[in-house]
């Protein structure tokens, strides 16, 4: 006759809890947004706070000289700079759009 009981080995394989839901892939634009807004926070931290950055440090991780990392640190900073003022000029047009939709005044209303 076969044992209904749960052997220890099956009890184990089967406590392993597996999660309910999956985790939601972002699409590839939105996670590319997600990761350069913070790189955009962690310089704009470096730069607020005045902290100074060993590049020497930095090369020897990265197995490349000091200058290839200060010229690292100076590109990914230039890249922020540039996606800062895209943003920030898309916002004006928006802005600007928004507010040539909603005059005020109409020319029937000045006459």
């Amino acid at each position: 006759m076969v044992s209904n009981r749960v052997s220890k080995t099956q009890a184990e394989k089967n406590a392993v809890a597996k999660p309910v839901t999956k985790r939601a892939k972002l699409a590839p634009e939105a996670s590319r947004e997600v990761l350069e807004e913070r790189l955009e926070f962690v310089l704009t931290c470096i730069k607020e706070t005045g902290i100074k950055i060993d590049y020497a440090a930095v090369g020897r991780y990265y197995g490349i000289s000091t200058n290839a990392a200060y010229m690292r640190f100076k590109r990914a900073e230039g890249h922020v700079f540039k996606l800062v003022s895209v943003r920030e000029a898309a916002e004006k047009g928006d802005e600007a759009q928004k507010d040539n939709n909603d005059p005020e005044t109409t020319e029937d209303e000045e006459v």
